[in-house]
Protein backbone atom coordinates (compact mmCIF):
# COMPACT_ATOMS: atom_id res chain seq x y z
CA UNK A 1 0.00 0.00 0.00
CA UNK A 2 2.76 2.43 0.88
CA UNK A 3 4.58 1.86 -2.39
CA UNK A 4 1.42 2.76 -4.34
CA UNK A 5 1.53 6.26 -2.88
CA UNK A 6 -1.41 8.56 -2.31
CA UNK A 7 -3.36 9.54 0.77
CA UNK A 8 -3.68 5.98 2.11
CA UNK A 9 0.11 5.57 1.93
CA UNK A 10 0.63 8.91 3.66
CA UNK A 11 -1.78 7.86 6.41
CA UNK A 12 -0.03 4.54 6.96
CA UNK A 13 3.34 6.31 7.11
CA UNK A 14 1.96 8.73 9.70
CA UNK A 15 0.62 5.83 11.78
CA UNK A 16 4.03 4.15 11.60
CA UNK A 17 5.72 7.19 13.18
CA UNK A 18 3.94 6.66 16.50
CA UNK A 19 2.71 3.05 16.40
CA UNK A 20 6.06 1.63 15.24
CA UNK A 21 5.87 -2.17 14.70
CA UNK A 22 2.97 -2.76 17.09
CA UNK A 23 0.05 -5.13 16.69
CA UNK A 24 -2.17 -2.12 15.93
CA UNK A 25 0.12 -1.07 13.08
CA UNK A 26 0.00 -4.61 11.69
CA UNK A 27 -3.81 -4.55 11.92
CA UNK A 28 -4.08 -1.20 10.11
CA UNK A 29 -1.64 -2.33 7.43
CA UNK A 30 -3.81 -5.43 6.95
CA UNK A 31 -7.04 -3.40 6.80
CA UNK A 32 -5.81 -0.76 4.33
CA UNK A 33 -5.80 -2.93 1.16
CA UNK A 34 -9.14 -4.46 2.15
CA UNK A 35 -10.73 -1.03 2.50
CA UNK A 36 -9.26 0.07 -0.83
CA UNK A 37 -10.79 -2.99 -2.52
CA UNK A 38 -14.12 -2.38 -0.78
CA UNK A 39 -14.12 1.15 -2.18
CA UNK A 40 -13.37 -0.22 -5.63
CA UNK A 41 -16.44 -2.51 -5.65
CA UNK A 42 -18.84 -0.33 -3.62
CA UNK A 43 -21.63 1.35 -5.58
CA UNK A 44 -22.02 5.11 -5.21
CA UNK A 45 -25.19 4.45 -3.23
CA UNK A 46 -23.54 1.74 -1.08
CA UNK A 47 -22.65 1.83 2.59
CA UNK A 48 -20.05 0.20 4.78
CA UNK A 49 -20.66 -0.46 8.44
CA UNK A 50 -17.43 -1.23 10.25
CA UNK A 51 -17.68 -2.85 13.67
CA UNK A 52 -14.41 -2.84 15.55
CA UNK A 53 -12.76 -2.82 18.94
CA UNK A 54 -12.87 0.59 20.68
CA UNK A 55 -9.06 0.61 20.76
CA UNK A 56 -8.94 0.58 16.93
CA UNK A 57 -11.96 2.74 16.08
CA UNK A 58 -10.24 6.11 15.92
CA UNK A 59 -7.40 4.74 13.79
CA UNK A 60 -9.85 3.08 11.42
CA UNK A 61 -11.84 6.31 11.12
CA UNK A 62 -8.71 8.13 9.93
CA UNK A 63 -7.85 5.28 7.56
CA UNK A 64 -11.37 5.19 6.14
CA UNK A 65 -11.28 8.97 5.65
CA UNK A 66 -8.09 8.47 3.62
CA UNK A 67 -9.72 5.74 1.53
CA UNK A 68 -13.28 7.05 1.07
CA UNK A 69 -12.97 10.74 1.91
CA UNK A 70 -14.11 12.41 5.12
CA UNK A 71 -17.11 13.96 3.37
CA UNK A 72 -18.76 10.53 3.11
CA UNK A 73 -18.78 9.78 6.86
CA UNK A 74 -22.28 9.61 8.33
CA UNK A 75 -23.08 9.52 12.03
Amino acid sequence: MVEAGGLVADTLRAFKTFLFNSDMMAYLAMMAPRLVQLRRVLKETGSIYLHCDPAAGHYLKILMDAVFGPQFFKK
